[in-house]
């Protein structure tokens, strides 16, 4: 079994920003390279169906995926701001900033409140966060169970 630690985040005013890059909702034509670009970065993140927990968002440089961020755990109140990842070639050029604000803004157009978990060791997801406005609400730990 592993554990976890992770800050909960919750963000209560949309994020005023201009974008620079096209970000695309993705859809089942793109869960292939979803998945691959997913598994490079985080290979036990997504299981094959994840992508039907909610919607993803990404933005395309030279027609391949580079970042991407989604809306997972979905309550009556609440959508969950998830999958905040930036290929690694690529960091650096504010597209997670981009993502998660355009995610996160959608979250508050279908009348929900954003939130987000993040490992408390990723410093600079967490400098992201907070300056972007989310604001910490407490600690969650996550268990790892292996068969």
């Amino acid at each position: 079994m592993s554990q976890l630690i992770c800050d909960q985040y919750v963000l209560e005013n949309k994020i005023e920003l201009d974008y620079t890059e096209e970000i695309i909702e993705l859809q089942n034509e793109n869960h292939e390279e979803l998945m691959a670009f997913v598994k490079k970065f985080y290979p036990h993140y997504f299981k094959n169906r994840t992508p039907e927990l909610g919607r993803y968002f990404g933005i395309f440089k030279d027609d391949k995926l580079v970042a991407v961020t989604g809306q997972t755990m979905q309550m009556n109140d609440m959508t969950e701001v998830s999958a905040v990842i930036t290929d690694t070639n690529h960091l650096g050029k504010g597209f997670a900033k981009q993502l998660v604000a355009f995610v996160s803004n959608t979250i508050f157009e279908d009348g929900k409140t954003p939130f987000l978990h993040v490992a408390e060791n990723n410093l600079g997801a967490k400098k992201l966060y907070e300056k972007l406005g989310f604001d910490l609400r407490g600690k969650i730990n996550l268990w790892g169970v292996k068969r």
